[in-house]
């Protein structure tokens, strides 16, 4: 095989990571856009859809260290194509539940699947590409991320205004299974991982495990993800229909601009600490900025629609910083446990998600003290999901705090 063949090689299977990665969030933000659908077809709470939510994040977190430390052992193509196959039947299982336990099923199998998604994604690229490379190559796979965050809002809310909530969601199902087939057959298998005899396989798990550093950075990416998994996977769009009287398809454009500048977000962060030669001081600075803009955009009543936009989209490109606890953290390791400190960072990351959605959901009715309409359907204002997002603000606030503590890591000495 010509140098030209394998390059092309490598960059299919990183490209099909990636792919399997934006469909993960398409299918993970959904219950942001049918949340109304279900609480009118199943007559259910926030509460519920909270948890819907979280049931996902669930297994999501739990087999992140799983998952790392087997996609070291057996290779990216055998975890990537198993994991998307059964995201694609629990998409399946979802859109034909007929009970809430079946939605609850489906759900799990979601997040039990898509695990490996994100930290696959890393784990191939320094496989097949330059360890120096990670950043970047972790940065645009936070984009695709977004990019299947995006098409989980307005075009799935499209086809849900359209054809209903479930031929949506065996559209997207569908889309996976394919997916599935073009991975296990054009997606190069992992380079033989070289570990000694004396190095046993949850070394790298026990090396990180043992960094306080570690932990802290992923404290702080649990806290700076929260404008994705509190607000834009579920409550943005609801909190902006009460906010400005609009559509839900209207609405769904705010989802869209916090995954448009996340993904952005994710890559201007790269760029800056790489510019500055600086991890800690972008961190300290885009976080700063997260907290002001989401701050405002939530809480300011002067402003419009269209500025409430500009400073949510502004917020998420602050936001992106998330993304730099990743390399940081895979520098504590050596090469051959890039995916078990991956799934370790992204495991606390993603503990956000568990907390946060059935939190703000638990909060609302709290506020809402059983208030119901005619029809006995759950009343909720803006006063409400004012009093829920404090507790997204709260930990935007501890992570201004937690940045302090985190060491540099200079790209010019690595």
């Amino acid at each position: 095989m010509t140098d030209s063949q394998q390059k092309s090689g490598a960059f299919l299977s990183v490209a099909l990571c990636w792919m399997f990665y934006l469909f993960a969030y398409v299918i993970r933000v959904e219950p942001s856009v049918v949340a109304k659908s279900l609480i009118d077809e199943f007559g259910i709470t926030s509460s519920v859809i909270g948890f819907l939510g979280s049931v996902a994040y669930l297994p999501y977190v739990a087999m992140q260290i799983p998952c790392g430390v087997i996609a070291d052992k057996l290779g990216t193509k055998t975890v990537v194509s198993i994991g998307c196959s059964i995201c694609s039947l629990g998409a399946f299982i979802f859109g034909s539940a007929n009970s809430v336990l079946q939605l609850e099923v489906g759900r799990f199998l979601i997040g039990l699947s898509t695990s490996c998604a994100f930290l696959c994604c890393g784990k191939v690229a320094t496989e097949f590409f330059d360890r120096r490379k990670y950043a970047m190559f972790m940065g645009v796979a936070m984009c695709m991320g977004c990019l299947g965050g995006i098409a989980g809002s307005s075009p799935t809310a499209y086809l849900v205004s359209q054809y209903g909530w479930r031929i949506a969601t065996y559209v997207i199902a569908t889309f996976g299974a394919v997916l599935s087939v073009l991975i296990i057959l054009f997606m190069k298998k992992s380079p033989k991982i070289q570990v000694s005899e004396e190095t046993h396989i949850l070394t790298g798990l026990r090396t990180i495990v043992k960094q306080p550093r570690a932990w802290v950075l992923g404290f702080y990416g649990a806290m700076t993800y929260l404008p994705l998994s509190a607000l834009a996977e579920l409550w943005v769009v609801p909190f902006m229909e009460h906010r400005f009287g609009i559509s839900t398809t209207k609405a769904a454009s705010s989802s869209i601009i916090i995954f448009i500048g996340f993904a952005l977000g994710s890559v201007v962060a790269a760029w800056v600490a790489e510019k500055i030669n600086s991890y800690k001081k972008t961190i300290i600075v885009f976080t700063l900025g997260i907290a002001v803009a989401f701050g405002t955009a939530m809480y300011s009543d002067s402003i419009g629609f269209y500025v409430c936009l500009s400073l949510l989209f502004i917020g998420a490109i602050c936001a992106g910083a998330n993304n730099l606890v990743f390399p940081v953290a895979y520098s504590l390791v050596p090469p051959a446990y890039g995916g078990t400190s991956t799934g370790f960072t992204n495991a606390l990351v993603m503990s956000s998600g568990i907390l946060f959605q059935p939190l703000l959901g638990k909060i609302l009715d709290f506020a809402r003290n059983g208030l119901v309409d005619e029809a006995g359907a759950p009343i909720y204002n803006l006063t409400m999901y004012r009093s829920a997002f404090l507790a997204v603000i709260f930990g935007l606030f501890l992570a201004i705090i937690s940045t302090f503590f985190i060491n540099d890591l200079k790209n010019k000495d690595e």
